[in-house]
């Protein structure tokens, strides 16, 4: 597979850096290497600037039950469709809610109500408000989440429970549950019985990781990846849930799935992982791509990457280009004379035991019910 990376030149060289150290998960099960002593140093000052800064954070007495969905690696473990999809069946349960995001790529400060067909708003936030708007929920976007929430509850009286997508690191905004998707962990039986314990690696700049694993130790609530069977319970008693995550192709000009076309493909995409993503295809799509082009997480195409994009996949002779949800919602409007194009879209699946939206509704029924 020929591969246009298009990402910007620090992205590349940070990858490949990252590439040769420990391993990144979508599924990993490989523990990461531990830092060296310089990067263990430099990750105890971040744990301590972070702590710091979320202990600032106030919970109000009153309104609405507030739960943070976020991770301590990089961008790219599937913090939105987890939050898109937790929030639909809460609201198929009863509850009255919204999303409040910071929508990222977007040169909008907000608070603002995301319309899905707004092009400055995040693109994220735009698939969400369209999944979700439908189901009653509002999604707010605001680079200020304090800002935020106020601007959603004002506007949206009677809101039972917020959810702050890509939250765990946000401080000044109290939550009454914080769930963490792990990308590492390992199963630790030395008390014995068996529980997840959290693994991470060397934080940015010397590694993809926000904050280590001690971070994880403020959610309640840990979410894993991985079609296995796993322990229920982590080492400080959070609760453990996991997920799993499936493709399928819509074609975009009618809405129609498509199973297993024909053709040979090209793939593009504008995201956190971008390997990940060409992967996971292999499950929808039966040959192996011809051209991967590679923008950056959040890329805000124009219509001269549109005709560089057309013209790397006329070189390669593709019969169709397979793209992210999160990219067509930006890129649409440049491809009114491209070649077909396919949508990937991601669904969410909860794993055995006690389901996430469950756990989540469980822990806040009482804030609802006080």
């Amino acid at each position: 597979m020929e591969i246009l990376d298009l990402r910007p030149s620090t992205v590349r060289l940070m990858s490949s850096l990252w590439r040769k150290g420990p391993a990144v998960r979508g599924c990993l099960t490989e523990k990461p290497a531990s830092p060296n002593r310089l990067t263990r140093w430099l990750g105890g000052i971040s744990d301590g600037m972070i702590a710091r800064r979320v202990a600032a954070r106030h919970l109000a007495e009153d309104g609405p039950a507030i739960v943070s969905v976020g991770n301590l690696a990089l961008g790219g473990t599937g913090k939105t469709p987890v939050v898109t999809a937790l929030a639909g069946n809460l609201a198929e349960s009863g509850w009255k809610g919204g999303v409040l995001t910071r929508g990222f790529g977007s040169p909008l400060s907000g608070p603002l109500t995301v319309d899905s067909g707004n092009v400055l708003a995040g693109d994220e936030a735009r698939l969400m408000a369209a999944a979700l708007g439908v189901r009653g929920w509002p999604v707010i976007q605001a680079r200020h989440r304090a800002e935020g929430l106020g601007y959603l509850l004002k506007n949206n009286p009677g809101i039972e429970i917020v959810i702050v997508e890509d939250g765990h690191q946000t401080a000044h905004l109290g939550r009454h549950l914080d769930v963490v998707i792990l990308d590492t962990w390992t199963v630790d039986e030395r008390s014995g019985t068996s529980k997840i314990l959290p693994v991470t690696g060397s934080v940015l700049p010397f590694g993809p990781w926000r904050e280590s694993s001690t971070g994880a130790h403020r959610a309640g609530i840990w979410l894993l990846e991985t079609e296995d069977a796993v322990p229920t319970e982590g080492m400080n008693g959070q609760s453990v849930a996991t997920f799993t995550r499936h493709l399928s192709l819509r074609d975009p000009r009618d809405g129609s799935t498509v199973d297993s076309p024909n053709g040979q493909p090209a793939v593009l995409s504008g995201i956190a992982r971008p390997e990940a993503f060409e992967k996971a295809l292999q499950t929808v799509i039966p040959t192996e791509p011809s051209l991967s082009v590679r923008f950056g997480d959040h890329a805000d195409y124009s219509p001269r990457d549109a005709a560089v994009i057309m013209r790397a996949f006329k070189e390669v002779h593709a019969d169709f280009l397979v793209t992210t949800a999160k990219d067509w919602v930006k890129l649409e409007p440049f491809w009114s004379e491209g070649p077909r194009v396919l949508v990937a879209d991601l669904e969410i699946r909860w794993g055995g035991g006690l389901p996430l939206p469950e756990l989540v509704g469980e822990r806040l029924g009482a804030v609802r019910d006080r």
